[in-house]
């Protein structure tokens, strides 16, 4: 049984989409997409209008398509660090 929430739950606004590309590294490896994040830096003003409405329609239908729900994480070993099942051995 979960517990209450902590807060009501709110629908990602525009200024939300902005404010998380603003906050993306600009030359990070590419997602499943495929699209690299300086093309949304660069193109947010005409991206965000039609970012807002689908993000919106996911939350508000309950629709997550499945292709969105994968990530990967690949983890790359560097020489000469210590053992990396110990957290932060980085």
């Amino acid at each position: 049984e979960y517990p209450p929430p902590v807060c009501k739950f709110e629908l990602i606004t525009d200024a939300q989409i902005h404010c998380a590309v603003k906050r993306l590294s600009a030359f990070k490896a590419l997602g499943l997409n495929s699209i690299s994040n300086i093309v949304f830096m660069c193109c947010v003003k005409q991206l965000v209008p039609f970012m807002g409405p689908v993000f919106r329609a996911t939350f508000t239908l309950g629709v997550y398509p499945n292709n969105k729900k994968c990530l990967s994480t690949i983890m790359l070993r560097k020489l000469g660090r210590p053992d990396y099942s110990i957290p932060k051995a980085y």
